[in-house]
């Protein structure tokens, strides 16, 4: 009696044409306007073209655990293992080889083999009532109506409903270990803290008025869902580089705690609803939502593997944060946006110095720019950046707009030796290797740089 095992969302905890599809743009962007053109061909032109675009190795994809169990208990009993899958043959028929399988049956090119296509495939080949089927979706449901026994994957309770209504007793099986936990890690809730640079302006001006606050606060929620989107976006685009990172590798898509199809389709209503979210309240707060999602997508699909570019480009969607607080106000000055970009221009020079630091981040498969021999070079950039930061604070101190703002002025001097203390520190730990990759994260977790920042708000109220 043959075992027929399903692939996408079955043996494989998600979706081969997601992931070539996400693959296919991260290599080659230029490529997403053809999808369109494939797609008008048929669902299985379109996989057939992203298999052969984009091979994918099968070793990297997260196998579901119990359903490779119920595949070697069959082998274990002589039995045929086959895979039936609506994703394309020459990935299948490669995944097949990987789990030494008897055969295959799966989209050609021009037929989609799903739903009732695969059952008559499938009876065709083994007969009815001739094979047992493992799926996880209601397309297999024709399918498990021909098999002799039907095994579910993750199957919600309403499709078990339904298939003992048929007569049936399936057999249930665990689908993605994730919960909603593991969805919410998704969306990284914990880089929300860098949202916060919306309130610089209102800070930085001694704001008090409410509404403003209110409005800064609006603006703060619409960048949290599109970081969240664009996150989703970047961690598909990733996900063969996440799979080979010791830390990475345990983020929920690369684990594939959470299938990339659902989550695909969350990260898009996050970042649309943001940016409405934004032309709701102010067309300037729309428009910089809207640079910052296209900054952080080209970032994602092309701007990290350029040199140094990859670094300005973080420092100015960070400064693209500070100015969201303005737009309904207009409080920002020159200065503030200055000193932003130097020390920001600091912080990205650090995230890139703990990847150079740490050897097992720069994989061989890795498509960043940077060799080991970089490190020198960017600890200077990055100690140039923080000493300019230094120097447009002092310059500040020195304007006329100060001595208008401040009683007394002077203290604010306190602030540059401490700055300068702080990103020098940062920039010395993460060539020791004691920084981990976000080095605003690691800021919100030490002790010392909390210290510094009260050191430095203590001296702004005592200037005031």
């Amino acid at each position: 009696m043959p075992l027929v095992v399903d692939v996408d969302g079955t043996l494989v905890t998600g979706d081969l044409l997601v992931e070539g599809v996400a693959r296919l743009i991260a290599t080659s962007p230029w490529k997403a306007f053809l999808l369109p053109w494939w797609l008008l061909r048929g669902r299985a032109a379109l996989k057939r073209r992203v298999a052969q675009a984009v091979p994918l190795s099968p070793a990297a994809l997260p196998l579901n655990a119990e359903v490779v169990a119920e595949i070697e208990a069959a082998k274990r009993q002589n039995r045929p293992v086959w895979l039936a899958s609506g994703a394309d043959e020459f990935a299948v028929a490669r995944l097949t080889e990987f789990i030494d399988g008897a055969g295959c049956l799966a989209s050609d090119g021009s037929r989609n083999l799903v739903g009732k296509a695969k059952a008559e495939a499938l009876v065709a080949r083994f007969g009815s009532r001739g094979f047992d089927y493992i799926g996880n979706h209601r397309h297999d449901l024709p399918v498990w109506r021909e098999s002799r026994l039907a095994i579910g994957v993750g199957v919600s309770t309403g499709l078990v409903r339904e298939l003992r209504a048929t007569g049936r007793n399936p057999k249930l099986l665990g689908g993605a270990t994730g919960d909603w936990r593991d969805w919410l890690y998704a969306l990284r809730p914990h880089q929300w803290t860098k949202n916060t640079l919306v309130f610089v302006p209102l800070l930085a001006a001694h704001e008090v008025d409410g509404q403003a606050w209110l409005f800064t606060l609006g603006v703060g929620a619409a960048l949290c869902c599109c970081a969240s989107g664009t996150y989703v976006f970047n961690d598909l685009l990733d996900l063969p580089d996440d799979r080979q990172h010791p830390g990475k590798r345990q983020r929920p898509i690369a684990a594939g705690k959470v299938s990339p199809l659902p989550i695909a389709w969350l990260g898009m209503a996050l970042v649309v609803g943001g940016v409405l979210a934004g032309f709701s309240l102010a067309s300037a707060g729309g428009y910089l939502l809207l640079c910052y999602v296209v900054g952080t997508l080209g970032y994602s699909l092309w701007l990290k593997r350029r040199l140094f570019v990859d670094v300005v480009a973080l420092a100015l969607l960070y400064v693209i944060r500070v100015g969201m607080g303005a737009t309904e106000s207009a409080v920002i000055s020159p200065w503030l946006l200055a000193f932003s970009l130097f020390v920001f221009l600091a912080l990205a020079v650090v995230k890139r110095q703990t990847e150079l630091v740490s050897a097992a981040s720069v994989l061989p498969e890795s498509r960043r720019p940077y060799v080991g021999e970089d490190l020198g070079v960017m600890a200077a950039l990055g100690a140039a950046s923080a000493f300019a930061a230094a120097v447009v604070l002092a310059l500040y101190i020195q304007s006329p707009d100060v001595a208008v703002r401040y009683s007394r002025p002077e203290l604010l001097g306190l602030a540059c030796p401490v700055l300068i203390y702080w990103l020098g520190r940062l920039l010395l730990l993460a060539n020791r290797g004691f920084v981990d990759h976000d080095p605003i994260v690691f800021a919100l977790r030490d002790r010392t740089s909390w210290l510094v920042a009260w050191t430095m708000g203590g001296a702004v109220v005592g200037a005031s």
